[in-house]
Protein backbone atom coordinates (compact mmCIF):
# COMPACT_ATOMS: atom_id res chain seq x y z
CA UNK A 1 0.00 0.00 0.00
CA UNK A 2 0.91 3.91 -0.38
CA UNK A 3 1.00 3.38 3.56
CA UNK A 4 3.37 0.85 3.69
CA UNK A 5 5.51 2.08 1.23
CA UNK A 6 5.94 5.67 2.57
CA UNK A 7 4.07 7.06 -0.14
CA UNK A 8 2.09 10.42 0.85
CA UNK A 9 1.36 11.18 -2.31
CA UNK A 10 -0.12 8.08 -3.35
CA UNK A 11 -1.85 8.22 0.16
CA UNK A 12 -3.58 11.13 -0.44
CA UNK A 13 -4.61 10.47 -4.03
CA UNK A 14 -6.41 7.14 -3.19
CA UNK A 15 -7.55 8.67 -0.29
CA UNK A 16 -9.02 11.56 -2.27
CA UNK A 17 -10.48 8.49 -4.86
CA UNK A 18 -12.48 6.86 -2.21
CA UNK A 19 -13.69 9.87 -0.61
CA UNK A 20 -15.30 10.73 -3.81
CA UNK A 21 -17.02 7.40 -4.44
CA UNK A 22 -17.54 6.20 -1.06
CA UNK A 23 -19.31 10.21 -0.97
CA UNK A 24 -21.18 8.80 -4.28
CA UNK A 25 -22.93 6.50 -2.40
CA UNK A 26 -24.08 7.95 0.60
CA UNK A 27 -21.12 5.84 2.80
CA UNK A 28 -20.63 9.16 4.85
CA UNK A 29 -18.74 7.47 7.59
CA UNK A 30 -16.11 6.22 5.24
CA UNK A 31 -15.95 9.25 3.43
CA UNK A 32 -14.91 11.07 6.25
CA UNK A 33 -12.45 8.74 7.24
CA UNK A 34 -10.96 8.75 3.48
CA UNK A 35 -10.81 12.60 3.95
CA UNK A 36 -8.94 12.61 7.36
CA UNK A 37 -6.69 10.38 5.23
CA UNK A 38 -6.36 12.68 2.42
CA UNK A 39 -5.27 15.30 4.68
CA UNK A 40 -2.80 13.19 6.48
CA UNK A 41 -1.06 12.28 3.50
CA UNK A 42 -1.24 15.89 2.12
CA UNK A 43 0.47 16.93 5.62
CA UNK A 44 2.95 13.86 5.24
CA UNK A 45 1.46 12.32 8.69
CA UNK A 46 1.92 8.54 7.78
CA UNK A 47 2.25 7.42 11.41
CA UNK A 48 -0.87 9.14 12.38
CA UNK A 49 -2.50 7.85 9.22
CA UNK A 50 -1.89 3.97 10.28
CA UNK A 51 -4.92 3.67 12.36
CA UNK A 52 -7.55 5.21 10.65
CA UNK A 53 -6.50 2.07 7.95
CA UNK A 54 -7.55 -0.09 10.35
CA UNK A 55 -11.20 1.76 10.71
CA UNK A 56 -11.26 2.76 7.00
CA UNK A 57 -10.84 -1.31 6.17
CA UNK A 58 -13.86 -1.85 8.95
CA UNK A 59 -16.03 0.76 7.46
CA UNK A 60 -15.14 -0.01 3.88
CA UNK A 61 -16.71 -3.63 4.99
CA UNK A 62 -19.68 -2.58 6.56
CA UNK A 63 -20.09 -0.61 3.38
CA UNK A 64 -20.07 -3.25 1.04
CA UNK A 65 -22.49 -5.65 3.76
CA UNK A 66 -25.08 -2.72 3.67
CA UNK A 67 -25.25 -2.21 -0.41
CA UNK A 68 -24.83 -5.83 -0.68
CA UNK A 69 -27.84 -6.34 1.39
CA UNK A 70 -29.64 -3.42 -0.32
CA UNK A 71 -29.00 -5.37 -3.72
CA UNK A 72 -30.71 -8.47 -2.36
CA UNK A 73 -33.35 -7.21 -1.17
CA UNK A 74 -34.33 -5.31 -4.90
Amino acid sequence: TALDAGDADGLRLAAHALKSSSGNVGATALANIASQLETYGRERQLDAARPLVTRMAEERQRVVDALQAERAAA
